[in-house]
């Protein structure tokens, strides 16, 4: 059984009085009018690649370093007792071993959030793999009738990690989104790529580079990972997580050729999906990873030749059906179907994003993104409709 599953059932557990459950037949479109939001658009915050890895991040992470505390042993404080203290031990006992083990320079970079926040490194560590682990997301790449390429994500994280009852909500997910910024990347006084990061995580998970590309990582669940995660522990780092390579990805090629070719070769610790999208008409495509190898490319170009203006990732490949219990492809490509290649853009995705159950409890943020033009939006994201999908 994988992650995801035993958090299902742990999930379901924890709301089946509080909140409904997701409805097996959601299969239609519950989208409005809401693009644009007001006043949710994320802070933005310059990184210099220029500066010593250590001081970087410290700008950004020095005023948060409570919510970062307060955030990762959200997840910490729910390890059983004693496995928590052995966990815990192991890691500090190699940290130094770990992050040198990560491609230069995420270990110092980690290090020195370490330094500006007080926050234990270990848990840094942790958070930093955490979305190798567990995670919930909608990915589209689109292209409109002028043939413009977008591309827009949802990011859900916090399944099984403290419900609240009283609340209705999921006590990381809420913790997370006061870590939310965007990030102008920039090396020689130029802006490499923009990012949508949360405070204290050093890789990538949603950017865009002007001109070049626009990536966005959705996790998938396989009994690989927990292979690939023993191993890099026992000491064979040739495989890298999936947020250190996409940035790695942005800071180095230039073309949405090169990245494609980047990230279907690399070896990972672990399964992933990652979604390209690019500057150009029928660039964008829907990688689908396990630790060693790419499964399946899934192109905009061969969907476009099918009368098939768009590629939709959720968290599951996308040759079978998901299940019943978490079924948010389909909703969306009602919206997208629904609104057609001429209603596509940044208002017709934030709409479709923002519908029922692709905006649910776990839900942080939305980001939209034309790489053509540089357009980068990211707006925080919290379903207030009662009653609201919990996942």
């Amino acid at each position: 059984m994988n992650v995801r599953a035993v958090l299902f059932v742990t999930a379901c557990v924890a709301v089946a009085v509080a909140a409904p459950a997701p409805a097996a037949a959601a299969a239609k479109c519950n989208m409005k009018s809401l693009y644009p939001p007001t006043n949710t658009e994320l802070p933005w915050h310059t990184i210099d690649l220029d500066l010593p890895p250590q001081e970087r991040w410290a700008h950004v992470v020095r005023p948060k370093a409570k919510q970062i505390h307060d955030m990762i042993y959200q997840v910490i404080d729910l390890i059983p007792a004693q496995l928590r203290k052995t966990l815990m031990e192991h890691i500090d006992a190699k940290a130094d071993e770990i992050l040198d083990a990560f491609p230069a320079p995420y270990g110092d970079e980690i290090r020195g959030i370490a330094n500006a926040t007080g926050v234990d490194v270990g848990a840094l560590i942790l958070y930093n793999m955490g979305y190798e682990i567990e995670g919930g997301c909608t990915s589209i790449v689109a292209q409109n009738s002028e043939g413009n390429v977008f591309h827009a994500r949802n990011l859900d994280f916090g399944l099984g990690f403290g419900w609240d009852k009283a609340n209705e909500t999921w006590a990381l997910t809420e913790k997370l989104r006061p870590l939310l910024f965007n990030a102008r990347v920039v090396r020689n006084g130029n802006t490499l790529f923009n990012a949508t990061y949360y405070a204290g995580f050093v890789g990538l998970l949603t950017g865009m580079k002007t001109g070049g590309f626009s990536i966005s990582v959705d996790t998938r669940f396989d009994n690989s990972f927990w292979k690939g995660l023993i191993d890099f522990f026992k000491g064979d780092h040739s495989g890298h997580f999936v947020a250190f390579t996409t940035r790695s990805v942005m800071e180095n090629n230039a073309t949405y050729a090169d990245a494609l070719k980047a990230l279907t070769s690399a070896k990972m610790v672990g399964p992933s999906y990652m979604i390209l999208g690019g500057a150009e008409a029928k660039q964008g495509a829907i990688i689908t990873r396990s630790s060693n190898e790419s499964l399946h490319l899934w192109t905009l170009e061969n969907d476009l030749h099918n009368k098939h203006f768009y590629v939709l990732e959720t968290n599951y490949d996308n040759w079978v059906e998901p299940p019943f219990f978490d079924d948010r492809r389909h909703p969306a490509e009602a919206c997208l179907d629904q609104l057609g290649a001429s209603g596509m853009g940044f208002a017709g995705l934030y709409n479709t994003l923002s519908a029922q159950p692709n905006l649910n409890l776990l839900t942080t943020y939305t980001t939209l993104m034309h790489v053509a033009t540089g357009r980068f939006e990211a707006y925080v994201q919290k379903c207030d409709t009662h009653p609201c999908t919990p996942w």
